[in-house]
């Protein structure tokens, strides 16, 4: 019994080892059978016997060749074809070549008759897609503004706030350098307002208030643009302009009052407020931007910077003093405004292209 499960322990080893050796093992065998098929056909095409490079070559375009052999068997087709007088089959083999090495450059032995043909073809990318993540400094833009006390003797303030953003997008060349790029983007943007009121209870003994409302709200963009590219060596520049479309999904402030006596200050921090219902949901933005792309295989780098302006306010007027009911003792009311922000990108966009005939 001893002897026979060692035995069937040796079979079920070399089967295993069989499964993953023998296609390894084939593959080799194939691999010099090509290498043969290819150095055969180049020595029927330099004494100029060209009727059967293509038969010889083809069984290995797919599976067999390595990259560099499978594009040396492509311009053996593609001259053969020429040389025999089949344009229609060299100009379906460049196709094939081009579809395969999309980012190819000419060689400097590369055949003339090969070169004038592949030139005679549209390479550029027309369609890629991407991914792109950054940060935004965001500033209200105030319409109108509101207070508690008098707009006379309050000092109003707005400060900057930081947010982030991320999404897909899709770049579509329509021209040379003219392109449309539409985006998918997530934002969260925040920005603080700030009230100050002077107040007197005594004359040597002066208080000031200060009452500060942090917002941040988080949407979904749609950015519709349309840019134009300008080429150069090492890197491309763009410049772009168009609008956007933004659903508001949440929004939520934080209050704060500083009440600063002759004795000292007292600090009081409220809890987070929800703002969805005060809000518009649906705001529309125009911006303008530039932007730099860095060619890497199959796509290119991009470093995106854009304005973008808020067309329409973002308070309801009609709940405008809800909110301070909501925000007994800070004394907060909703100004009139607008989102503004300035927005830096980072993303990686993956290239499709469709060779084509020039004009």
């Amino acid at each position: 019994m001893i002897h026979e499960r060692r035995f069937m322990r040796n079979i079920k080893t070399v089967l295993i080892v069989g499964f993953w050796f023998v296609p390894f093992i084939y593959s080799l065998g194939q691999s010099d059978e090509c290498t043969a098929s290819l150095q055969k056909a180049q020595k029927l095409y330099n004494q100029g016997m060209i009727e059967d490079i293509a038969s010889i070559l083809r069984p290995c375009i797919e599976n067999g060749f390595t990259r560099n052999q499978r594009n040396e068997a492509y311009k053996l087709i593609i001259l053969a074809s020429l040389l025999d007088g089949n344009q229609q089959l060299a100009e379906n083999t460049m196709i094939e070549f081009l579809k395969k090495n999309p980012e190819y450059e000419v060689m400097p032995n590369d055949p003339v008759e090969f070169v004038y043909l592949f030139e005679s073809y549209r390479t550029l990318s027309v369609f890629s897609i991407g991914l792109k993540f950054g940060a935004n400094l965001s500033d209200p833009m105030i319409i109108e503004p509101y207070s508690a006390g008098d707009l006379n003797t309050t000092v109003l303030s707005d400060k900057l706030g930081v947010g982030y953003q991320a999404g897909i997008a899709a770049n579509r060349y329509v021209a040379k350098h003219l392109f449309i790029n539409l985006e998918f983007n997530y934002c969260m943007n925040s920005y603080k307002f700030t009230e100050k009121y002077n107040k007197f209870s005594l004359p040597e003994d002066p208080v000031s208030e200060v009452f500060t409302f942090k917002e941040t709200v988080n949407r979904v963009d749609i950015p519709l643009s349309i840019g134009y590219e300008f080429e150069s060596k090492l890197f491309n520049y763009f410049i772009r302009i168009g609008g956007s479309y933004s659903w508001l999904f949440t929004a939520h402030g934080n209050p704060e009052g500083r009440y600063n006596y002759s004795y000292g200050q007292n600090i009081q921090t409220g809890v987070e407020v929800p703002l969805e219902s005060f809000r518009e949901k649906s705001l529309y933005f125009c911006h303008a931007g530039l932007g730099i792309k860095y060619k890497v295989p199959r796509g290119y780098l991009v470093a995106d910077f854009r304005y973008n302006f808020g067309l329409n306010n973002i308070v309801l007027p009609e709940k405008r003093f809800e909110t301070g009911e909501l925000l007994p003792g800070y004394y907060h009311i909703d100004d009139d405004f607008s989102i503004t922000n300035f927005a830096m990108s980072f993303g990686y966009y993956f290239s499709f292209y469709q060779p084509r005939k020039k004009l």
